[in-house]
């Protein structure tokens, strides 16, 4: 709110002017006029103020500073003090006011507004006021609080804008980074600017990239046997992105390139295409012949003697891969056939030799699956440990376990 201008002088300014004479000594007589600070001698016959002021030219408003009062009457050495009223056209902190003052100058004018010199004035200071109205904008020093770089800080500032506060402060904003509110918005108590530093780089990484795999088949192993040719390698590739960051966090990116670093190599299987032939008579030839069942028994399919293979690899706790590892042995030496037999004396899926030895699993060891899986598996658990193992030596060994 605008301060009331003071237009009443102070008592040293009336306890100036000269007392009139108390005597009339001739209808001429000698003033001392004081107009805005600048005194001049006038010789008038007017007998009251106001009338030395017309005849001296002077019009005198409701606005202006007269002492003594203009009905006041002339002697000879009276002196006359005449202010004249200016006008403001006064914008203070935004806010629109009209304001008349006597002061002669800029700084009076402020002071006796109430206005000191920590205010920002757009008008110097040492300025005389004219007659005519004069524009004058004050800015009072106002709170505000500025965010940048990790910090906050307090400011008291006269500056009208947010750009005239960071330049006074030397704070530069790049052209990325973004500024809150915009440089041409006017500041206020309590307003808070706030600055975010924009950066944008390039970031790689290496990524792992899968390899395929191949299949290829081989007359040399049974149908249902897979070895691994070639274990495969991974690729790797370099992709590099495009990262905005938002006071040193990471808000997007974009992907710029992808590079091969290295290509990944396929793994290879070789898948068996050998088919297992069945003979109606005792063979003579190399593993995996077939002796004639008796009669009326019927022959446990290679299938079903994996599926009670597989239970009781469960049963001892050997898993899926000690599986894989038996199926490829006794794929090898009988192809899973329970009348499998050998010239050597060797019997059955798991190639006992002489397949009587079987016995010990049971009477039926001849034609029954089940058993002759129990003797085989206790057979490998006490010489080689698990069905892994005993691949590993029949590997090792040139065919044989």
């Amino acid at each position: 709110m605008l301060r009331s201008v003071k237009y009443g002088l102070h008592g040293a300014v009336l306890a100036g002017l000269a007392a009139a004479p108390l005597v009339w000594t001739s209808v001429d007589k000698s003033v001392h006029l004081v107009v805005d600070g600048h005194a001049v001698a006038v010789h008038t016959t007017a007998s009251r103020v106001g009338d030395v002021l017309r005849a001296a030219g002077y019009r005198v408003s409701a606005h202006d500073l007269v002492a003594p009062a203009p009905n006041s009457a002339v002697h000879d050495g009276s002196r006359i003090v005449l202010r004249r009223g200016r006008l403001l056209h006064l914008t203070v902190d935004g806010r629109r006011a009209d304001v008349w003052t006597t002061a002669p100058t800029v700084a009076q004018a402020l002071s006796e507004l109430g206005y000191g010199s920590s205010d920002a004035v757009s008008v110097s200071r040492s300025r005389r006021l004219p007659l005519t109205p004069t524009d004058v904008a004050i800015r009072t020093p106002q709170l505000v609080t500025i965010v940048h770089d990790g910090t906050a800080q307090e400011v008291t500032t006269t500056d009208a804008t947010v750009g005239e506060l960071l330049s006074d402060l030397e704070i530069t904003v790049g052209s990325a980074d973004r500024l809150s509110p915009a440089p041409d918005a006017a500041l206020a108590a309590g307003t808070v600017v706030r600055i975010q530093r924009v950066a944008t780089r390039l970031v790689s990484t290496v990524r792992n990239v899968p390899f395929p795999t191949q299949k290829q088949r081989d007359s040399s192993l049974f149908v249902g046997t897979t070895n691994v040719v070639h274990p495969g390698r991974s690729g790797k590739v370099r992709i590099t992105y495009s990262v905005v960051y938002v006071d040193g966090k990471p808000v997007g990116r974009t992907k710029i390139s992808t590079v091969i670093v290295r290509k990944a190599s396929p793994r290879v299987l070789a898948i068996g295409a050998k088919r297992v032939v069945h003979h109606k008579a005792a063979g003579t030839g190399a593993t995996g012949t077939d002796s004639s069942p008796p009669a009326n028994v019927p022959t446990p399919s290679p299938g079903s003697a994996k599926a009670i293979a597989k239970q009781l690899l469960a049963d001892r706790g050997w898993g899926d891969g000690e599986f894989s590892c038996l199926v490829t042995l006794w794929n090898h030496e009988s192809g899973w056939r329970v009348h499998a037999a050998n010239p050597s004396g060797a019997y059955g899926i798991p190639q006992a030799l002489p397949g009587s030895k079987m016995a010990s699993a049971g009477p039926n060891w001849q034609d029954n699956a089940e058993t002759q899986i129990k003797w085989g598996l206790g057979y490998i658990k006490s010489r080689y440990g698990t069905p892994c193992g005993a691949w590993s030596s029949w590997q090792s060994q040139g065919g044989w376990y």
